[in-house]
């Protein structure tokens, strides 16, 4: 199940960096929070990340939260480094792939 997510998710992120004109989900404004646009990309890779976080066991679970909360900050404008938001979505990918690959 963890790795049907992630495959997902990567998905997710190689679509934020590539705008396919059959998908145009990337561009499909849903509302605005804080002066910011919030995308169905933008919420299909938030409950992603929610269900991701359920399903990790404790340690990872605490560090994918604080990861996810980075994310949201980054999302809202609060951190407002460019690119942040793809960095912490690819740092959450590595850190799981490397959890699959060491899991006994």
């Amino acid at each position: 199940m963890i790795t049907l997510i992630v495959v997902v998710l990567g998905a997710l992120w190689l679509l934020g960096y590539v705008n396919i004109p059959a998908l145009p989900f990337h561009d499909f404004l849903l509302f605005t929070v804080f002066g910011r646009q919030i995308t169905l990309y933008n919420l299909l890779t938030f409950l992603l990340i929610v269900w991701l976080i359920d399903l990790l066991p404790d340690p990872f679970r605490t560090i994918a939260s604080v990861i996810f909360l980075l994310w949201l900050l980054a999302i809202f404008g609060i951190i407002s480094i460019a690119g942040f938001p793809n960095l912490v979505i690819l740092g959450l990918i590595i850190g799981v792939v490397i959890y699959l690959i060491t899991k006994h």
